[in-house]
């Protein structure tokens, strides 16, 4: 893979989100019980996972082909598409919702010339790429009607990461910036008005006979006149969606994704500021293959992820002891997976894993594992027998 497209992903999985959603319990106090929600919703991750992971492999001998080789992983960032039924459902609730605006009207229009070349399910993924911002109108609207729960609980993540990632970086202008971006997505929905849809749209002409020119036109638009791409705005409509994403998920699901890269965002602006000769003696000691060390991104990735990795791992352990209440929820939800045959921590290290089955074994193994194949919580999940050796305290 090249050094340009291993410099694209650190770039792309930068300001990712959120958080365990508590839905249908207390906010404050001692919470005893899952909501049959939560307890459904748990389940039902359970067995995406379960369906997805090839017991035929042996994880600590590829934890890639274990996790990866059995058919679509779960993904579990921003970035990638949502199942079809939760597409099915967005575009149902936008078309039914009673307000009606330009934008959305192009919206359907590019709809109904796709599906005249294309199959359904496929104008479900292009709609949704091509008009995300209308995805995040109809997601945030519910959150202007009283308190969220889950807006509430994705902020409170973002703030404790915040406040823990200040110890080690003090005032780093990151951290900075994400505070003000916690505020700013307190009230989402300023973002997705009916009229700032349409002018976002307003130049982009949509014809419901002509296919191609539509692609055209929104590729075009989307380079030169989304507002949507880049700044504040392209963060809310990604926090947006991963808030809907992510709604009723354990915690062991966003501190394994939305931590992780929080913490990539912070070590890839400091690893490459580090002085050469140190940064050097780090990757000599992790003893990375030769195909990686000839490639200066495919290094620094390396590093970068291994501490961002061991980050999050380290939060989320620490996240679990924190509060009796905390510990209460991580029993029951293992009590509740313990019949698929797995835990929290195992969907931690899977649902971690499994963002980087697209780009292959090797670069996945050697450069994005590396914090799973120097964990001693993961060797023992899965009965790898002692680590004789660990590098951990090379970077």
């Amino acid at each position: 893979m090249s050094g340009t497209k291993l410099a694209g992903l650190a770039v792309s999985v930068a300001l990712l989100l959120s958080f365990w959603v508590g839905t249908g319990q207390a906010q404050v106090g001692y919470v005893r019980h899952l909501s049959k929600l939560r307890i459904k919703d748990l389940e039902g991750l359970a067995m995406r996972l379960q369906r997805s992971i090839n017991p035929e492999k042996y994880a600590c001998e590829s934890y890639f082909d274990y996790v990866c080789s059995r058919n679509k992983p779960l993904f579990s960032i921003m970035g990638h598409m949502p199942q079809m039924s939760e597409l099915f459902q967005l575009m149902t609730d936008l078309q039914n919702d009673p307000e009606q605006f330009e934008a959305k009207q192009k919206l359907l229009d590019f709809f109904i010339s796709c599906n005249s070349k294309h199959a359904l399910e496929d104008c479900y993924r292009q709609t949704f790429e091509y008009f995300k911002p209308l995805f995040g109108y109809i997601i945030t609207k519910p959150l202007l009607e009283g308190s969220s729960h889950e807006l509430d609980d994705f902020l409170g993540v973002l703030d404790r990461f915040v406040r823990t990632a200040k110890n080690d970086f003090s005032s780093h202008p990151i951290l900075a910036k994400l505070s003000t971006y916690k505020q700013k997505f307190k009230s989402p929905k300023i973002y997705f008005h009916a009229g700032d849809l349409n002018r976002e749209y307003r130049s982009l002409r949509i014809y419901r006979e002509s296919y191609e020119h539509n692609v055209r036109n929104l590729e075009q638009h989307r380079k030169l006149n989304s507002t949507y791409e880049l700044g504040v705005q392209r963060t809310m409509l990604d926090w947006s969606l991963y808030l809907h994403q992510s709604r009723n998920k354990p915690m062991s699901y966003y501190y394994s994704t939305f931590t992780v890269h929080l913490y990539m965002t912070l070590f890839n602006s400091t690893e490459r500021q580090r002085d050469f000769t140190r940064f050097r003696e780090a990757v000599e000691c992790l003893k990375l293959p030769q195909f990686v060390n000839v490639l200066d991104e495919a290094r620094m990735l390396a590093v970068i992820y291994l501490k961002s990795f061991r980050n999050a791992w380290r939060d989320y352990s620490s996240w679990i002891v924190s509060q009796p209440q905390n510990q209460e929820i991580y029993d029951q939800e293992n009590s509740i997976l313990q019949k698929y045959h797995l835990n929290n921590k195992r969907l931690f290290f899977t649902l971690y894993a499994q963002n980087f089955c697209e780009f292959g074994k090797d670069l996945a193994e050697h450069v994005f594992y590396l914090g799973l194949n120097q964990n001693p919580d993961f060797f023992n999940i899965y009965s790898c027998g002692f680590q004789t050796e660990n590098p951990m305290n090379c970077v």
